[in-house]
């Protein structure tokens, strides 16, 4: 595509920024030919033209073309039949914009010299082609395709209207007619890197990944060092959840080109979804080092902010986002994310004024309703919020997290049919939505209607919920709405108990369950109740038995030690034999004093210091072999409560 000096045919060619795939393209830039050196002069002619051409030429190439313009006026000064000196010195003319001098240039030129060259292109083409690249300058782009069509209608053959063409229709996207216009340039000209760039982009615009990644190796292949395409396969891996290679790709693009910002970008973008937050810190701050105005830059860098739990930071760079660009393409969803942000710095006042300038720009969208519904209800604004949740939900009446709020907002304001009938249809649209049944099952009871609040409760409790669990069991073990059944009051116990975070409803179902042991222990039940009480906790037992972390084989319980190795860590497995020996196991029992005596050859030592709080626990209870081994390896002065507790067992 390059034209040599003293040629027939100046062109001047289009660059396009394309690395930032996904938005609008960067300003269409004019540039000319590289020029090569002149033909050779008559050795009468090197002491007047040829030295001032050949310092142009340098001038030319260094980009100092207000010097290089003024040597090649002077090569013709002192030649005026200087057919080269003429061509060059329009060259330079077009790159500075200066068209109309330029093609006065190239006319004198080809006037003082016909036969030097074939014209590949007619003038009146080249005048149009090149008028259209003056007016990309001013960013008048549909004005620029027009002279492009018109250059190729007089030229059907000219291959850089085709690729201008393309990049045109980009610009104001139309990537499918972009599409054939590159094809087209690229069967003239099938080596073009920039046109394999470009085609690559239109495909992505018209969401055929696999066309543009093909486009973008292809221009790999014919140039490994072109940056663009690795930036933009870089983008395309993110976003098919390809985030190692996309890492790969966009460090390759930063070593070839350190200062390209969307590299870096990308490269942040691919971190970010790989979950490592702090290097995609890293990566959008380098971006934004380079182009300060990069909000889409400045938008993730403040999600991986938030990712690392600092919303101040996150908020500090989204709202600095806004004032940069207040009515830029993201400013939207900077204000959902500032809204956010605030929420969760406990700002609810501030996050429900955002929430109210989103909804009032996009007043269809549901999810705005509900982060304002949620935010009022933050500031106790019920009313308000219920207007809010109930608007969401008449945009997207399938949420079920809508209703469920809507139902919260209702029980506050004391509304409770309301509440249930919120609570009703988030169950109706997620069956096993455990938060919308235990709150039904809460209002259910609230309204006295005992007999309906049992069932969400049970379901709320057998998908994990801890809240239902306890309320489960305070209703069985005292008859409240259901029949009184004391073993299930404690199988929901030991399952509230066994949370990895002690809390206080942890720690009341632990008391409970001590406090039925220790009565055990010290024969203080009825018969009738002491057969309960067992069975309780042979419920627990057996509940524990479905849910061990080793394959336990036919007989149920692990017969040595050879167990530790199947899989489960030996905290998990040590912690699963301890609540097995509390539910009265007594094999499980005497397998943690052997344990304790002797320790497991690699995986516990004797007397290990986790089983000691568990002989000291049943020692307080009153269990005769704990209060045996406490008193052994420990001064009982020490433990008034164990004395007490052994002492009422004769010990």
């Amino acid at each position: 595509m390059s034209n040599h000096v003293g040629s027939k045919i100046v062109l001047i060619v289009l660059s396009v920024w394309l690395c930032s795939l996904g938005w609008p393209l960067g300003g269409l830039a004019v540039a000319a030919e590289p020029v090569e050196e002149p033909l050779p002069l008559t050795v009468d002619e090197s002491d007047s033209g040829e030295e001032h051409l050949r310092l142009g030429i340098d001038f030319f190439l260094t980009d100092e073309l207000d010097v290089a313009i003024d040597e090649f006026r002077e090569a013709v000064h002192q030649k005026s039949d200087y057919a080269d000196a003429y061509h060059n010195l329009g060259v330079a003319l077009a790159k500075t914009g200066d068209l109309t001098r330029a093609i006065a240039a190239w006319t004198e030129a080809e006037r003082l010299d016909p036969a030097a060259g074939s014209l590949r292109y007619s003038v009146s083409a080249l005048v149009a082609y090149n008028y259209g690249v003056s007016l990309v300058r001013d960013r008048r782009i549909e004005q620029a395709m027009k002279e492009w069509q018109a250059a190729l209608h007089i030229q059907p053959n000219f291959v850089e209207a085709l690729y201008a063409l393309g990049l045109g229709f980009l610009a104001v996207n139309n990537p499918a007619v972009a599409t054939a216009h590159l094809q087209a340039a690229l069967s003239l000209a099938p080596d073009w890197v920039q046109a394999y760039v470009a085609l690559g982009q239109a495909h992505y615009e018209t969401h055929e990944y696999d066309l543009a990644r093909a486009a973008w190796l292809k221009a790999l292949a014919l140039n490994p060092d072109e940056v663009r395409a690795y930036a933009n396969l870089g983008l395309l891996a993110v976003q098919e959840g390809n985030n190692l290679e996309a890492i790969d790709y966009a460090r390759q693009a930063i070593a070839l080109q350190p200062d390209l910002a969307s590299a870096h970008f990308h490269l942040g973008v691919a971190l970010l979804a790989q979950g490592e937050a702090q290097a995609s810190v890293d990566a959008f701050e380098h971006a934004l080092a380079l182009d300060t105005r990069f909000t889409p830059a400045r938008l993730l860098l403040g999600v991986a902010w938030s990712r690392m739990g600092d919303w101040a930071q996150a908020a500090h760079g989204w709202r600095e986002a806004l004032q940069q660009d207040p009515f830029g393409l993201d400013t939207f969803w900077l204000h959902v994310n500032v809204g956010m942000a605030l929420t969760s710095m406990g700002h609810f006042q501030d996050a429900t004024k955002e929430f109210q300038w989103v909804v009032e720009q996009r007043p269809e969208w549901a999810q705005g309703w509900s982060l304002l519904g949620l935010s009022l209800m933050s500031e106790r604004r019920w009313n308000e919020a219920v207007v809010a949740l109930d608007t969401a939900a008449n945009l997207q009446p399938h949420w079920a997290h809508l209703h469920f709020s809507l139902g919260k907002a209702h029980a506050e304001q004391g509304e409770l049919a309301l509440a249930v009938q919120a609570f009703r249809e988030a169950v109706r649209i997620a069956p096993n939505f455990v938060d919308a049944l235990f709150h039904l099952g809460l209002v259910l009871r609230a309204q006295n209607q005992l007999s309906e609040a049992v069932d969400p409760l049970r379901q709320a409790a057998e998908g994990g919920s801890r809240d239902a669990q306890g309320l489960l069991a305070s209703m069985y073990v005292n008859g409240n709405g259901v029949d009184r059944n004391v073993p299930l009051a404690m199988l929901w116990w030991s399952r509230t108990s066994r949370a990895s975070i002690p809390d206080t409803m942890t720690r009341t179902a632990q008391n409970q369950l001590a406090q039925l042991r220790r009565r055990l222990h010290r024969e203080q039940f009825t018969p009738t109740e002491q057969q309960d009480v067992l069975t309780g906790f042979s419920l627990i037992r057996q509940d524990l038995a479905n849910q061990a972390p080793v394959q336990l084989g036919a007989s149920a319980w692990p017969e040595n030690a050879a167990v530790w190795n199947r899989g489960a860590s030996s905290k998990v497995f040590l912690q699963w034999m301890v609540e097995r020996a509390l539910a009265l196991d007594a094999m499980a029992h005497q397998t943690l004093r052997e344990w304790f005596d002797d320790g497991v050859a690699g995986q516990l030592a004797p007397q290990d210091s986790f089983l000691q709080q568990y002989w000291l626990q049943v020692a307080k209870e009153g269990d005769p072999v704990g209060c045996e081994i406490i008193e052994a390896t420990t001064p009982k002065e020490n433990f008034p409560a164990l004395r007490q507790a052994c002492q009422s067992l004769g010990k």
